[in-house]
């Protein structure tokens, strides 16, 4: 059995068929049960197993998959719950399922449906305010990077937009400076927001789409992981707000999102796409550099140099290495996303 890269070029659900455009330009059916943990859609990259006969025996979605740069998303919202539901209408109620919010608890203020039908929530602390927006119908998925979307996932019956800030952090950071406060801290508006986030989840959210990471749609399942625990002051959770992808051409590994945690997103030019040991080694140091972002509450310095071993784990609680030897770079700030270059 062999693999190749490959793309979706069709999927027609009734017959539970699809097409294939393999890397050599060959065009191949498939049936859609041959997906190993995930729905396949139009356009998705994939990895095509094929038999001796040249027929599909399975596919799966890439360790390294790539992503065209999306266009800004038209919501304001950073992320977009797929409510199973309603929310609440009486206010205890909804002060419960807002429990696990921490203290202070915020003022909630309820604002009735407009004509358009949508009903908006505030919730204000004294040093951070956030709207959720309520609309009824399922989230459009077409609209969605889906990649990472369970077989037969469904959007739900509501729409749950939150915006937990009127300005990106990172624009904020950027005309506070030093003063920028931190935003993973107890009172901050990231884990705040992410605590939110888990609450509606838990309530019975279906997933949600992450507008500023390109459109990146997680189950409820995966996005209480990347989640994890929000009690634990030293955990700052980034993973769970942004998507890391090689470019359509694969000539670049790069984050998107960052700006919703107060950092920048970062980029490797790659010089041989294919090897598995390079892709390894840059998607390492591009979450190594979002964590020194994350959790030195900073952004990097242009001309800065820094070791990422060779085995390191990032994670929500830092990084963790066994080797000595890995590689160092140096972040490049010019337009755009800083750059990182191996020396």
């Amino acid at each position: 059995m062999k693999s190749l890269d490959a793309q979706v070029l069709s999927v027609d659900a009734p017959t539970g068929s699809g097409t294939l455009r393999l890397s050599d330009g060959t065009l191949v059916p498939f049936r859609l049960k041959l997906a190993t943990g995930f729905a396949p859609a139009q356009g998705l990259s994939v990895v095509a197993q094929l038999g001796d006969d040249g027929a599909v025996q399975r596919i799966h979605l890439p360790s390294h998959p790539t992503k065209p740069d999306v266009p800004a998303s038209a919501s304001v919202a950073w992320v977009t719950v797929f409510g199973g539901g309603a929310l609440p209408t009486d206010r205890p109620a909804l002060e419960a399922l807002l429990d696990g919010l921490g203290r202070p608890r915020p003022h909630l203020a309820v604002h009735p449906a407009g004509p358009a039908g949508h009903r908006s929530l505030e919730l204000v602390w004294p040093t951070t305010h956030m709207l959720l927006t309520e609309e009824a119908g399922p989230f459009p998925l077409d609209r969605a990077d889906g990649r990472a979307l369970p077989p037969g996932f469904s959007a739900g019956s509501h729409q749950l937009a939150l915006l937990p800030a009127p300005v990106e952090p990172a624009e904020e950071r950027r005309l506070l400076g030093t003063d920028f406060p931190d935003p993973w801290a107890e009172e901050g508006t990231l884990r705040r927001a992410s605590r939110l986030v888990r609450a509606l989840l838990q309530a019975g959210g279906r997933g949600l789409v992450l507008h500023r990471a390109g459109q990146l749609a997680l189950g409820r399942e995966d996005a209480l992981r990347r989640l994890g625990n929000l009690e634990d002051l030293a955990a700052r959770p980034f993973g769970g707000w942004i998507d890391w992808a090689l470019t359509e051409d694969r000539r670049a590994y790069r984050t998107l999102g960052m700006g919703t945690l107060g950092g920048e997103d970062v980029e490797i030019a790659l010089a041989n796409p294919r090897a598995e040991v390079e892709l390894d080694s840059a998607e390492s140091a591009l979450l190594f550099a979002c964590m020194l972002q994350v959790r030195e509450n900073r952004f990097l310095a242009d001309g800065e140099l820094f070791h990422v071993p060779k085995d390191v784990r990032v994670g929500p609680r830092g990084a963790s290495a066994t080797s000595r030897t890995g590689y160092r770079y140096f972040a490049h700030r010019g337009h755009g996303r800083v750059q990182l270059i191996r020396g």
